[in-house]
């Protein structure tokens, strides 16, 4: 389910001193706000023991969870070339902890998490020098709305009721460094939004209900169960005036939405974090005005020396 386009959008200043420079974009750009994503370079990973085997057998997933959120992309653990980079994945670690977790029953040795923070320099270092793509911490925000439908009733899932559904989102937007909104289906929501705008497409009214919520991209899913092991969904995003559709088939409701929330990260990543063979490199130029001191000047330059989506910044006149 590829997201074809987005748009970029450029700000002006007032002052008196402007700075017009040409900037090769290797980017789909975007009209929206964005998120801050925090704990990009941390993940943990299941733990047997608290030898080093065990130990650096974690080290090793949970960088490779690092690397997903970083690049956008689900499938970087298995490219060959990353292959000794994870095997050699303790020489980025920064820090790492135990914590043990309840026993699954009486008698039985508590499950352990290692929880790992990487180096985020080094890490960076690793991945530029393999060509790959950093999809920086400012990531668009998804806005969730769920109905589901099962013997002719229908319904739209809350949070609070279908809890089983909301944490499995949850893992996955922080697999994925995916800020995920969802609804909070009080009363407010209860007025705005009906099951009916879900299954009959109604844009405005899902729009006016998820104004609140201030989303870059709204996702709308319609989950049927077809019979005891098949269900249905059928996903629309919005982000700007655009829309995508697609629809998706699975054993249970929970595994159509975590499909679902992952299309929609490998969609945005192929937008924010393109490899660098699927780029579609534009210039655009960008006038900067209010620029009064050679600070100010130096800190438009490092601003934008800060975005991973421009490969280079030329100044064409000052």
């Amino acid at each position: 389910m590829p997201v074809r386009a987005f748009h970029s959008r450029l700000f002006m200043l007032p002052g008196r001193v402007a700075v017009s420079l040409l900037m090769i974009c290797a980017f789909y750009g975007a009209s929206l706000s964005a998120a801050e994503v925090y704990g990009l370079y941390d993940a943990e990973s299941p733990v047997a023991g608290s030898g080093a085997a065990e130990r650096n057998s974690a080290i090793r997933d949970a960088f490779g969870k690092v690397l997903v959120k970083l690049t956008g992309d689900s499938r970087i653990a298995a490219r060959k070339s990353l292959a000794a980079d994870l095997g050699n994945a303790s020489r980025y670690v920064q820090q790492y902890r135990y914590q043990a977790l309840p026993a699954a029953g009486s008698g039985e040795q508590a499950d352990r998490l290692l929880q790992v923070s990487f180096d985020k320099i080094e890490t960076d270092r690793l991945l530029h020098s393999r060509g790959l793509p950093i999809w920086n911490a400012n990531r668009p925000s998804v806005l969730l709305w769920v109905g589901e439908e099962r013997q002719g009733k229908r319904r739209l899932l809350n949070p609070d009721i279908d809890t089983d559904v909301r944490l499995a989102l949850d893992q996955v937007a922080a697999e994925r460094g995916l800020p995920l909104l969802l609804p909070l289906m009080d009363l407010e929501d209860q007025g705005q939004m009906q099951v009916a705008d879900i299954w009959g497409n109604f844009e405005n009214n899902i729009r006016a209900a998820s104004r609140r919520y201030a989303p870059d991209l709204i996702l709308t899913g319609r989950l049927s169960r077809v019979d005891k092991n098949l269900w249905r969904g059928y996903w629309r995003l919005y982000y700007g005036d655009s829309q995508r559709n697609w629809n998706n088939e699975a054993d249970s409701r929970k595994a159509l939405t975590i499909d679902a929330l992952q299309n929609t990260a490998d969609s945005l990543a192929d937008r924010f974090a393109p490899l660098k063979e699927e780029r579609s490199l534009s210039t655009v130029r960008l006038r900067v005005a209010g620029i009064d001191s050679l600070s100010d000047y130096a800190a438009v330059l490092e601003l934008l020396a800060s975005q991973n989506s421009l490969e280079r910044v030329v100044v064409s006149s000052v």
